[in-house]
């Protein structure tokens, strides 16, 4: 079997450089190419201060940024077309945020099962979370940032889906893979560490809270709406269930509670679940 082409996709939006950097070149010398996919104001040049600390790896990076902020859906398909194109085999998917202790076994994992013949989209374990008590542990759902997904999976599923530009997105390709009659896996033994937001802890319940701004608040109530009526049908009670009670009911709680630019924040949530229950799909 000949080697396997890696293709890399990491969006950054308003990143400390220094982190973003760090992280990135935690797996990009272990890809054959990188698309970094630029979502800051062209004011931040953020282009210039990465490429200057990545200049070694310059003649693998891609760059892609026009000053708009683009979400993920779009970078997502701009990587599948751009992998199609160029032979790639995989496409792994990363958040500027997240941290690799291991990636160089994380592909070699990946390898191996697929030269077992296991044509499935692989995912890491999350540092922080329950470990798995199997090496390999089925998932329903995953987060975008670590996964890998086969080219040919992507073909199969038409990519991304648009409506839904950055959140339930990968809830949203998850369910659409499994579908098609794909496996997606958790490889216990790959470590990554990620941060969702900007966390911060309640005063009154002592509860985690990811403090999203009034303009992300109505992208995640618009998109997981959506996400819920496009597969109502496959998604279980309780999947349905966890999903209302994070980004609706407690994220009222929270902003009403603890969080500041309340009602905002409240008015975006309401707009967006209304358009969500309006968009067609």
């Amino acid at each position: 079997m000949k080697n396997m082409k890696f293709l890399g996709l990491v969006t950054l939006y308003h990143p400390n450089i220094q982190v973003a950097t760090d992280n990135i070149k935690r797996y990009l010398e272990y890809l054959d190419q990188l698309i970094i996919w630029d979502n800051s104001p062209l004011k931040d040049k953020v282009k210039e201060q990465v490429m200057a600390i990545l200049t070694d790896d310059a003649d693998r990076i891609v760059w892609q940024g026009n000053g708009e902020n683009r979400c993920i859906a779009s970078a997502v398909n701009f990587a599948w077309r751009h992998a199609q194109e160029n032979g790639f085999d995989m496409l792994l998917i990363m958040d500027q945020d997240s941290e690799w202790q291991n990636f160089a076994d994380y592909k070699r994992m990946i390898e191996e099962h697929w030269r077992m013949g296991h044509e499935w989209v692989f995912t890491p374990y999350f540092a922080g979370q329950p470990k798995p008590a199997e090496p390999v542990e089925v998932l329903r759902l995953f987060i975008n940032s670590g996964t890998v997904i086969p080219i040919k999976v992507l073909q199969d599923i038409g990519g991304a889906d648009e409506l839904m530009p950055l959140d339930a997105l990968d809830h949203d390709m998850a369910i659409r893979i499994q579908k098609k009659g794909y496996r997606i896996v958790k490889l216990a033994d790959a470590i990554l560490s990620h941060t969702i937001g900007a966390p911060t802890f309640s005063k009154h319940l002592h509860l985690k809270t990811s403090n999203h701004n009034a303009q992300r608040t109505y992208s995640m109530a618009r998109s997981h709406m959506i996400c819920l009526r496009k597969h109502h049908d496959w998604l279980t009670f309780q999947e349905k269930w966890m999903i209302i009670k994070r980004y609706y009911l407690r994220r009222l709680v929270l902003i009403v509670l603890d969080e500041e630019d309340k009602w905002n924040r409240i008015k975006m949530l309401i707009k967006g679940t209304i358009e969500g229950l309006r968009t067609p799909i």
